[in-house]
């Protein structure tokens, strides 16, 4: 699928079509505990993937931040997972056009389509350097998707005889790592996130790149790929790919509630839900938090994709700020389910509701580090206060 003149808005359509087909999957995937192949044929073949890939291998490089969150609200409207999933994919896809051409045409040169994972969170990882690359080994958690990937990108730090260890991206093929059955979750059940195992195997220099060629500007890749989106430093924005599924998925509870309490009769006193001013105000207060959490998103991808465009600098306080902001907007969309979630009553503990579903999936994806809200706190309230960032990554 090469259609590279395609608009967001189409991609978004070809979402929105899925979701109801994505909602009759979503048990049978929790059962299963990843998505099914057809579902991820299906968000392929709806080129949602393909929304920051390169356009040098027919991708739509589309701006970062707005694509992640109109196409995470529409799959959230069928299965959290999904969205979570294909947002995560799509962000890879970004990542990879930063590497040097030779790792890109490795990956892409058969199949534009080829599916690449991510894990950084290694629970133990050795990397040594040898003439041409590294020698590797480890365990990484957490690998979302990834029984349908053939590439994966680990995260790992190298050790320095002096100074701070270089942390480091290191893309590899199946052939090199195996996946561990690992995913029991109370929530996002269906994304398969399972562990990846690595035994001594060695990665070449091009298939490696240090973070500090990914704060901002010219990466490895931009001989190939010089659009904006590729300038854009990828610490700061990356919480956006867990910021979109999560108020996707909150909105898509919201409408999903609306929907049940129009037709529910209070088990005492037999009077309508939906007269209740009780209802009322957690319905509305909900709503509002998921709509200050998406507005904030909005505003702040639209400042940093036109500061990429003219080719501006991303100062240090723009770049907490936006991470402040994108956390708050987790923090406050998983508090509207909460309180939404509440108006359900025994209701909203059964299994086979749209809701309890959302309930667990959010909680998950609020766990996630990059939204931790303590974590995005204090980066913003350090630099406020002139005081040492402690977040080195960024």
């Amino acid at each position: 699928m090469a259609d590279t003149e395609v608009t967001l808005e189409e991609v978004v359509a070809r979402a929105r079509a899925l979701a109801p087909v994505l909602r009759e999957r979503a048990a049978k995937a929790e059962k299963a505990r990843r998505l099914p192949d057809n579902t991820i044929a299906d968000m392929m073949d709806a080129g949602i993937f393909r929304i920051h890939q390169p356009k040098s291998v027919g991708g739509y490089e589309f701006d970062y931040g707005p694509a992640q969150f109109e196409v995470a609200k529409a799959l959230g409207r069928g299965c959290g997972s999904s969205a979570w999933v294909g947002v995560l994919i799509a962000c890879h896809n970004w990542v990879l056009g930063m590497y040097p051409p030779e790792a890109q045409d490795e990956v892409w040169g058969p199949s534009p389509d080829t599916i690449v994972g991510t894990a950084f969170a290694a629970s133990n990882s050795e990397v040594r350097e040898v003439d041409g690359g590294h020698q590797f080994s480890g365990r990484w958690q957490f690998a979302s998707g990834i029984d349908h990937c053939t590439w994966v990108i680990l995260g790992a730090p190298v050790m320095k005889d002096a100074g701070p260890p270089d942390y480091r991206w290191f893309l590899l093929p199946a052939t090199d790592f195996k996946v561990e059955d690992t995913w029991y979750a109370a929530g996002l059940r269906a994304s398969g996130s399972n562990d990846v195992v690595v035994d001594d195997v060695f990665v070449p220099a091009h298939r490696s790149v240090s973070l500090s060629e990914l704060h901002g500007g010219p990466t490895p890749g931009s001989a190939v790929n010089p659009g904006h989106i590729f300038q854009i430093p990828v610490m700061m924005v990356f919480p956006y790919n867990i910021g979109a599924p999560m108020i996707g998925t909150a909105e898509a509870c919201i409408e999903a509630l609306i929907e049940r309490t129009k037709n529910r009769v209070a088990l005492v006193g037999r009077q309508p839900v939906a007269s209740y001013a009780t209802v009322h105000m957690r319905l509305a207060e909900s709503a509002a938090e998921i709509d200050c959490a998406g507005l904030l998103a909005d505003r702040d991808a639209a400042e940093f994709n036109a500061i990429a465009k003219a080719g501006g600098e991303f100062t240090m306080e723009k770049r907490v700020l936006y991470k402040r902001n994108i956390a708050y907007g987790a923090m406050i969309a998983t508090r509207a389910v909460d309180r939404a979630v509440q108006i359900l009553g025994a209701q909203g503990v059964a299994e086979d509701t749209f809701e309890q579903r959302a309930f667990r999936d959010i909680h998950a994806m609020n766990a996630h580090i990059a939204v931790q809200w303590d974590i995005n706190a204090v980066g913003y309230a350090e630099q406020a206060l002139g005081l040492e960032i402690s977040d080195k990554r960024l």
